[in-house]
């Protein structure tokens, strides 16, 4: 990923803008296909873009529940169990956080609108600390802090801090 994103100097508006655009053009080359920027940012942020319309649909990512652990083995989160009976497990659901638009400043503005005032929690490079089963919780890990909080990747500024 691009240092300049990480550019504090760079007001956050801009930064985002400059994100935007760049996978804008990297989702007209892929139409009806989920593109991010880089492999790190994969669950947090991606977009789509629909070649008939013409238009594109950022998507992110939130925390939630799964109590079964196939649920988790189908998001792709292969967590060890090593208990008989797992209570409750940490996923993240993709879902859209903007309306479809035709320009990355659209959605720049539909995003800042759905990420106003909302949680986030950012990730660095591993995830497998966040997927644990309940029977294998630290006492100090309490899975209720990431239920229904955004995920979102370090160095990516699309989140407010």
């Amino acid at each position: 990923m691009s240092s300049v994103y990480e550019d504090k100097r760079i007001p956050l508006q801009v930064r985002r803008l400059m994100i935007f655009s760049e996978i804008c053009l990297k989702a007209k080359q892929y139409p009806y296909e989920n593109v991010y920027v880089d492999t790190k940012s994969q669950l947090a942020f991606s977009v789509m873009y629909f070649s008939k319309s013409k238009k594109y649909v950022a998507y992110g990512s939130v925390f939630e529940y799964s109590y079964i652990s196939e649920e988790g083995i189908k998001y792709d989160f292969n967590v060890p169990i090593k208990s008989d009976y797992s209570m409750c497990q940490i996923t993240v659901k993709g879902q859209p956080f903007t309306r479809s638009v035709r320009t990355p400043l659209g959605l720049l503005i539909d995003w800042n609108k759905y990420v106003k005032n909302k949680v986030s929690n950012c990730f660095e490079d591993d995830l497998s600390s966040l997927f644990l089963l309940h029977g294998e919780l630290e006492k100090d890990y309490v899975p209720h802090r990431f239920y229904e909080i955004l995920v979102s990747s370090a160095n990516l500024p699309l989140w407010d801090n």
